[in-house]
């Protein structure tokens, strides 16, 4: 008998975006069931998921490929978990090592290839063309890749999402090439700018639902940003020249908030240090107190050492007089024998 999946057995792991990642380098399903390490099952029921939302189609029996809707990767947010990290707002710039030899002649080189371009920068003088979708400015030091605007990039975390952009920004360099009929390598690869954005963040949402917008800046700039660039509701993100760090530390404080249920949070830890500052103030009084009724009890116990020595002093006194009477008898005793 065939084993029914349940949606909420297979959900436990979501396994929507790398199964998209996957099927942008191969239809092997076999392939994909081994990299991801799932079985036959588990691998057709995400993508019978993945058909609903009209992210891919099954041509032929075994046969799965993305569709026209899946190259725009921010749709795949609908499918995943809250707090998957979205990457985004990519900017990189590549330095050759050496350049072509006729680098300063590439304007004439994309005229004469019948290359669409446009004159930008401060003084538009430099080239830009499109590569796979994404603007390429050619300058003389460097060569800039701008993201598409409404493109995203998934993962686990900041590092996860980052992958999946350098993948697609080597095919941007390697069409390049190609459009230009050139070689850039080998070269240098430096990010300029990259955000990454918790998806479906409670805070995020909480804060956007009471029109709080968060910007937070220190001495290097803006670094963190709640905002609804999505409109899903509201995202945390991290942005700036250290956002890929920020984004992990970010990531390790959110987790530990939700392990902790939320229950640590600054008016905890306020309310916290305010008991235990009533705690202090109440043992405080205690021992107050007790030093007030400590003293009270030694000078009782000195007053009444005092009594004691006195009665000590008067009982040895009645033994003395007992003593002297029963002398004085004795004496009168014998007179009265004598008489």
């Amino acid at each position: 008998m065939k084993k029914e999946i349940s949606k909420n057995s297979t959900c436990k792991k979501n396994f929507y975006l790398p199964i998209l990642n996957e099927l942008k380098k191969t239809t092997n399903l076999s392939k994909i069931q081994e990299k991801l390490g799932i079985s036959k099952q588990i691998l057709n029921y995400y993508l019978r998921q993945l058909k609903k939302n009209g992210l891919v189609i099954n041509p032929a029996s075994g046969w799965w490929e993305l569709t026209k809707a899946s190259k725009n990767t921010t749709k795949y947010g609908n499918l995943l978990e809250k707090d998957t990290i979205r990457g985004h707002g990519y900017t990189a710039v590549i330095i050759p090592k050496r350049f072509p030899e006729n680098w300063n002649k590439r304007l004439e080189i994309i005229k004469r290839k019948g290359i669409n371009y446009k004159l930008v920068g401060a003084k538009e003088t430099t080239p830009r063309i499109k590569v796979l979708g994404r603007k390429v400015w050619l300058c003389n030091k460097n060569i800039r890749i701008f993201d598409k605007s409404e493109e995203s990039y998934y993962g686990l975390n900041g590092i996860e999402s980052r992958k999946q952009v350098f993948y697609a920004f080597y095919k941007v360099l390697n069409a390049l090439e190609n459009k230009l009929g050139v070689s850039l390598r080998p070269y240098d690869f430096q990010w300029r700018k990259e955000h990454y954005a918790f998806i479906k963040n409670d805070l995020a949402i909480d804060q956007n639902k009471k029109g709080v917008i968060w910007r937070i800046k220190d001495e290097e700039g803006e670094w963190l940003l709640i905002d609804d660039s999505l409109e899903k509701g509201g995202e945390l993100e991290n942005i700036g020249k250290k956002s890929l760090t920020t984004n992990l530390q970010m990531q390790k404080w959110w987790n530990k908030k939700k392990e902790n249920k939320f229950k640590i949070d600054d008016d905890y830890i306020q309310k916290g240090f305010g008991q235990t500052n009533d705690m202090i103030m109440r043992v405080t009084e205690n021992q107050t107190m007790f030093a007030e009724n400590m003293e009270s009890h030694i000078n009782a116990i000195k007053i009444l050492g005092k009594e004691v020595k006195g009665l000590s002093g008067t009982i040895k006194g009645l033994k003395k007089d007992k003593q002297n009477l029963q002398l004085e008898l004795k004496h009168q005793k014998r007179i009265g024998d004598f008489f």
